[in-house]
């Protein structure tokens, strides 16, 4: 296993917990932004630097209201809004920046930290060399209702009678309420992972923590980061509900990178297609990854790790 760091930086208010998987001068730095919010993916982290971490000093940061962090500050580490998350990564970048002398950082963005990069990448390009987006949001509402649809299909090519009962009976997904519309969502996340490859959301509480145990940054309290994260978040989650990517001019001043999961039912290809369609940028490439889900990078290693090397040979 390659050597670790673990550290605790002061930022707005909170400490923030890093884990930084450093290389060899002039490696670039690639700052991983986890899904969720809350779904703190640090503990995955050593999985992916065996995968493709000879390509960057990779470094892995526990978002407020997200695992080591959370347990940290308490109370007082709660997320309460997007505004506030991107005043936190800004922190985080400028820390990175300091650390490791360089002008620029690649941001890559996991799902929800696919949100929080992209909105940095088009307020602050000055900070980033490039961004890469994968399980990447587009429109929420829209991601369920393709996504919802999609699943609905594939509950009925399995004939499986007790998941198509449970869709039909959510009515017209996603609902316009955000309180019902979070209700819900648990029970379909269920459902999409019987027909999802993720070797990481759709193997079973077992098969995950037979991975993060094998983390060197694992203590046993992390656990309850994983139990209080859907709480705690709250507050973003309802924001997140209405958040659109089209609704921002669709022009970087820096390169995107898109590496998707064809099978992804939670942020569907053909949606992100269509957005990346309309993106100007001084480059930008999108790769599709045959039969892979949401969890893309746990789930096919070789070929995320195949896309991504493409990416680091243009930087």
């Amino acid at each position: 296993m390659n050597k670790f760091e673990e550290e605790y930086i002061s930022a707005n208010g909170i400490e923030h917990f890093l884990l930084h998987y450093p290389k060899s001068n002039g490696t670039p730095v690639l700052l991983y932004l986890h899904g969720g919010p809350g779904m703190f993916e640090s503990l995955f982290a050593y999985k992916l630097d065996e995968a493709w971490g000879d390509m960057f000093t990779q470094v892995h940061w526990d978002q407020r209201g997200a695992g080591k962090t959370l347990r940290r500050n308490g109370k007082s580490g709660i997320p309460e809004t997007i505004e506030q998350m991107l005043d936190d990564l800004h922190s985080i970048t400028k820390h990175l920046q300091h650390k490791y002398k360089t002008d620029k950082i690649v941001i890559l963005g996991h799902s929800w930290g696919s949100i929080l990069g992209s909105l940095y990448a088009l307020k602050h390009p000055e900070n980033i060399s490039a961004y890469i987006g994968s399980g990447q949001v587009v429109s929420i509402a829209e991601n369920e209702r393709i996504g919802f649809r999609n699943t609905l299909k594939s509950a009925t090519k399995a004939k499986n009678r007790k998941h198509i009962k449970e869709l039909e009976k959510m009515g017209d997904y996603p609902p316009d309420d955000p309180e019902s519309f979070l209700k819900l969502l648990p029970k379909i996340r269920k459902i999409q992972e019987a027909y999802d490859n993720g070797a990481v959301s759709g193997s079973g509480l077992g098969e995950m923590l037979k991975i993060i145990r094998h983390s060197p940054s694992f203590r046993w309290s992390d656990i309850s980061g994983f139990m209080k994260m859907a709480r705690v978040n709250h507050p973003l989650h309802l924001q997140m509900l209405s958040f659109d990517l089209g609704g921002f001019p669709p022009r970087y001043e820096i390169p995107v990178h898109y590496i998707l999961g064809e099978a992804d039912n939670i942020t569907p290809a053909p949606l992100v297609k269509d957005y990346f369609d309309k993106i100007a940028a001084p480059d930008k490439t999108i790769t599709v990854i045959p039969q892979a889900g949401h969890n893309l990078m746990y789930e096919r290693p070789d070929e995320f790790t195949n896309a991504l090397r493409s990416v680091r040979e243009t930087l």
